[in-house]
């Protein structure tokens, strides 16, 4: 924690992807797409695409129903 190192990578957060309040997302985190992230989680770890992902560190704890997500993705439901 005393060092003076700076870690510089890109988060990568791809489309449609929901974070709650107070996120936290380390350096080099790729977060998939339609992929949800619930408050105050600290994400230490790429995160797929459509999981659902809380806690410290945060971990999955489930998927979305990809079938609903594309079809909402299909008919512009989100907004970019």
């Amino acid at each position: 924690p005393y060092s003076t190192e700076r870690i510089r990578k890109k988060v990568i957060i791809e489309d449609f992807v929901w974070c709650g309040a107070n996120v936290t997302i380390l350096p080099g985190v790729r977060l998939g797409e339609g992929c949800i992230i619930g408050a105050g989680s600290v994400v230490t770890k790429d995160v797929p695409a459509c999981a659902v992902a809380c806690g410290n560190p945060a971990k999955v704890v489930k998927y979305r129903d990809i079938e609903a997500y594309n079809k909402l993705k299909e008919e512009k439901k989100f907004v970019i």
